[in-house]
């Protein structure tokens, strides 16, 4: 029970041992961690104002080299279509903690003037063509350009060149360019792919061109072509589009435009009832995307939704994927539409498809808008944003040093106090062993102890076969118990006749007290017609006499016998000193034969189990 319970606190002290070494190897890793993180800060520290100053200069060093490699690019555009036209200028400033850009020409004397305000149209449609350009490629979106009658303020001899410049911009920049004029470009570049507008909207306009599906990659991003279905003066046309510049010509009012109208529709939302022809239910734009999969637009007026957007596979089923079904209906452009082809406004503008009633592009926006379009600003603005990071990471450097230091000197003075663990660890494991050697020593004693209850016991019983062997030392010859037992048996047997002879002395008692009740009987009877059964009932009488004195003399002889027994089972008893011969309880003569009635009084139970 010691050994136990000495165990058992042992195991509580190894358990609140083990709890406070773990919190030792935490607050060490604390330590340690703490230490670096106040070394590391430190560090910084040391060289905030160099790395402050570094950030600066990297700031005017992009801010420099950004601006000057758009200048070079607008001017080089600007000089090719429009020879002895001013250089680009631009200025990159601040405004309300937004990146400025204004965009200016400079004057031979360096003076500055807006390019919207203080020039003509021819250099604003250039100037805002590049723009556009450099928007879809810095915007992070589809490389796609429409523009409509994009050449309108461009003298017709300079035309040529004009698109000689979108021609070069567009490849080198892999943007994929749709461009509506009525000039005939096929005369100018054989790079071109040219489709054309052909009949009258009285009767019917169509679309004539080649086929380009042999230009395209199954993967390649872009649009394949553009498909109008009951749109205005198209009963169905398909206008087929390549990878590179694709120019779509005709005379003016032939319906040119619709196609950019019906881009519009499909990417901006910007669709009305005038779209349908007249006379149909419906208007469909569609338009081949990669994939072989089909971007349909639906215009039904009347109907709810008056819109329905839906992109199909080549089998014309509608896509489904990851538990979605391309199919939305209303009058906003769903987000999956500007997700999978990325043809979407930027800061609110309609970068990739000019509208043909507003050709200026960003020149009359504010400086900070413009700034954001072309993310000209970005590369200034990371930096600001670095700059930024730096001072908040300074400030908790002083933070972690202040506070962390505290800490440490707190975590410290704990695993002073914790330093005892080790030695009590191995005294904790002396104690293990000699707990071990206490519970061995109890286990050993333990078995002692029942050793010593079981040869207690041992000696007991010998101590009691001892007694009995002594006592049947003493009995009498084998010849003379046989003689003894013979005798009680012939004891018993008279013991059996007489209960047999009191029976038959009943009988005889009866038997008389009927005889004298036949004896009272008047002697003049009536004669019996039958004394068959009278004479039965005499004869057993008579038997019941005889058997009655044969009974009397067994029971004299059986009482002579009893005599002769008792006497000689109170010799027995006066030989053995008043004790049973065979269990050695305390007897008298008359239960000398009855076991039961003395061995179960008197002997022990140890006593019983030995007889």
């Amino acid at each position: 029970m010691i050994a136990t319970s000495v165990t058992h606190d042992l195991t509580r002290a190894e358990a609140s041992l083990a709890r406070l070494e773990g919190r030792r190897d935490a607050l060490q890793a604390r330590h340690k961690e703490l230490t670096r993180e106040i070394e590391l800060a430190k560090g910084r520290l040391a060289v905030k104002d160099e790395v402050e100053a570094f950030i600066e200069a990297v700031h005017g060093s992009a801010s420099r080299r950004s601006l000057s490699a758009f200048e070079t690019l607008l001017t080089a555009l600007v000089q090719e279509v429009l020879p002895g036209e001013k250089p680009v200028a631009l200025e990159l400033s601040t405004e309300r903690g937004l990146a400025s850009l204004d965009i200016c020409v400079r004057r031979p004397d360096g003076t500055l003037e807006d390019v919207l305000e203080d020039n003509g149209g021819a250099l604003t449609n250039v100037i805002g063509m590049a723009l556009r350009l450099i928007a879809v490629v810095k915007a992070d979106v589809a490389r796609f350009l429409a523009l409509d009658e994009a050449d309108c303020w461009i003298a017709p001899d300079r035309v040529s060149s004009f698109y000689t410049v979108l021609e070069d911009g567009a490849a080198r920049l892999g943007v994929q360019c749709l461009a509506v004029s009525h000039h005939d470009l096929s005369q100018f570049s054989g790079k071109f792919h040219i489709a054309r507008i052909v009949g009258e909207p009285a009767s019917g306009v169509e679309v004539q061109s080649s086929d380009t599906g042999a230009a395209w990659d199954p993967a390649q991003p872009g649009l394949r072509f553009i498909r109008l279905v009951n749109v205005q003066a198209y009963g169905d046309a398909t206008l087929p589009l390549s990878p590179g510049v694709n120019a779509l010509i005709g005379p003016n009012n032939r319906g040119k435009s619709t196609f950019i109208r019906a881009l519009r529709a499909v990417f901006y939302g910007e669709a009305r009832d005038s779209l349908v022809r007249a006379g149909a239910k419906a208007a469909t734009v569609e338009i081949g995307v990669a994939g072989n999969r089909l971007l349909r637009f639906t215009r039904q007026p009347r109907r709810s939704p008056v819109n329905i957007w839906s992109l199909h596979e080549a089998d014309g089923s509608v896509v489904e994927e990851r538990g979605m079904r391309y199919e939305t209906g209303g009058r906003v452009v769903p987000d999956w539409v500007a997700d999978l082809i990325r043809i979407r406004k930027v800061e609110d503008l309609d970068v990739h498809i000019a509208h043909q009633k507003f050709p200026v592009f960003l020149l009359g926006e504010t400086p900070s808008r413009r700034s954001a379009v072309l993310s000209i600003g970005q590369e200034a603005g990371y930096i600001r944003d670095m700059l930024v990071i730096h001072r908040e990471r300074c400030r908790r450097d002083n933070d972690v040093v202040r506070h962390g230091e505290r800490e440490l000197i707190g975590v410290s003075e704990t695993l002073e106090g914790l330093e005892a663990l080790d030695s009590l660890k191995e005294k904790l494991s002396s104690a293990r062993g000699q707990a071990e050697h206490l519970k061995a020593a109890a286990t050993r004693l333990e078995r002692l102890q029942g050793h010593a209850s079981r040869l207690a016991e041992i000696r007991r019983r010998l101590k009691a076969a001892q007694a009995r062997a002594a006592i049947t030392a003493g009995l009498p010859q084998a010849e003379q118990l046989a003689n003894l037992t013979r005798t009680v048996e012939r004891s018993r047997e008279r013991e059996r006749l007489g209960q047999r002879v009191l029976q038959l002395s009943r009988g005889l008692a009866l038997g008389r007290a009927r005889l004298a009740a036949l004896q009272g009987l008047p002697e003049a009877v009536p004669a019996l017609e039958n004394t068959a059964s009278a004479q039965d009932i005499l004869k057993r009488l008579t038997d019941l006499r005889s058997a009655a004195h044969i009974a009397e003399g067994r029971v004299a002889q059986i009482d002579e016998g009893l005599k002769s027994v008792q006497a000689e089972m109170a010799r027995l008893v006066e030989e053995t000193g008043g004790l049973c011969p065979t269990c050695g309880s305390p007897v008298k003569p008359e239960n000398l034969l009855d076991h039961h009635a003395h061995s179960s009084h008197h002997a022990t139970p140890s006593e019983r189990l030995t007889a």
